[in-house]
């Protein structure tokens, strides 16, 4: 449907719905004259009576649309209150005074001898539907201002599942190229242990292709992923590497996003310390003691001749996006670098 078209229609519901107003008003404005006159019979009404009636409603729609056209935009929009009072008194005196006209008129210029009473039940019906008509414009915009929301949210919604299917698919080649990377020194050093790592690349990979594909993932799983990973970074480090990885608590049942954990673990292999002398480690902290939360920590001794980078490289991006578009205000990230140590810690609630 083109702009033309839904112009068109909503001009068409907008028009029904204002006939089908005055056309109840009309009614109602009939029975309540026929109720509060005593002296009134719906036989009575002829041609005159009648067009005295409509033209009374006619200068009520007048009233209601000036408050909704013009006051209510012009005015209470934007809160302008006391102006909006006085503007919509003047029109209420508006109306009172060309009806007083028009009445004088099909009246045969006869003056009323019940003025102030009429004065009265005039303003009343006035700002009734003044009243009434404004409740329903604001409920009017309410519905349709929710119906804007929801739109707006389920197209952003859709717009972040797109992207987080963009970002997670760029872990799985990431990944996959730097085990590939690790596997291939292996086996140009003909190293016995190329077969085994080329066992547990196997299972990596139907992790990644299979399971990490669910929206949420068990931490209990994610933790075998993760050692798995961990056993095969270690086949080709040096013995000198101090390795911790410890889980504290039980809860590997809550369940968070996959693969937000693997672009630490990598960075830590991939930048710690080399030389012996220089005492790397690598330690790894699960804690699962809140059942609200998973805190994550991962330290290493840092490469003195590592090349910096203030904005950190591919694999710390991704995982960065992926935790504002999954957790937003739900997640703490600390990073913090040193000489000769480097530390994250990541506090998920789930």
């Amino acid at each position: 449907m083109n702009l033309a078209a839904l112009f068109q229609k909503c001009k068409k519901h907008f028009v029904f719905q204002q006939g089908l107003f005055w056309l109840i008003s009309i009614i109602l404005f009939t029975v309540v004259l026929f109720y509060t006159r005593g002296d009134f019979n719906f036989y009575d009404i002829n041609l005159r009576l009648a067009a005295n009636i409509l033209i009374t409603i006619g200068f009520l729609a007048i009233s209601v649309y000036i408050n909704l056209l013009w006051l209510i935009p012009a005015f209470f929009n934007k809160r302008k209150f006391l102006l909006f009072v006085l503007l919509e008194i003047a029109n209420i005196f508006l109306f009172i005074l060309l009806n007083y006209y028009v009445t004088f008129f099909f009246e045969g210029g006869r003056h009323s001898s019940r003025l102030v009473t009429e004065f009265i039940a005039e303003f009343i019906l006035v700002l009734i539907f003044l009243i009434v008509s404004t409740l329903l414009k604001f409920m009017r915009d309410s519905i349709a201002l929710q119906d804007v929301e929801l739109r707006m949210k389920e197209v952003e919604k859709q717009k972040v599942e797109a992207e987080l299917r963009a970002l997670k698919s760029q872990v799985n080649p990431h990944f996959f190229f730097n085990t590939l990377n690790s596997l291939y020194s292996l086996s140009l050093d003909k190293s016995e242990k190329a077969p085994e790592m080329i066992l547990k690349l196997s299972d990596l990979m139907r992790y990644v292709i299979y399971e990490s594909t669910d929206d949420l993932v068990t931490v209990g799983k994610q933790v075998e992923f993760l050692q798995s990973y961990v056993y095969l970074e270690r086949l080709r480090s040096d013995d000198s590497l101090d390795f911790h990885f410890e889980i504290k608590g039980e809860n590997l049942q809550l369940k968070i996003a996959p693969l937000l954990f693997l672009a630490f673990i990598e960075n830590a292999f991939k930048h710690v310390a080399k030389e012996k002398s220089d005492k790397p480690y690598i330690k790894i902290v699960f804690d699962l003691e809140h059942e609200d939360r998973v805190i994550f920590s991962i330290e290493n001794r840092a490469d003195p001749f590592r090349q910096k980078n203030p904005e950190g490289g591919f694999g710390l991006w991704n995982v960065k996006k992926r935790l504002e578009l999954l957790y937003p205000g739900r997640h703490e990230l600390n990073i913090s670098e040193t000489a000769t140590s480097y530390r994250v810690v990541l506090n998920i609630l789930v």
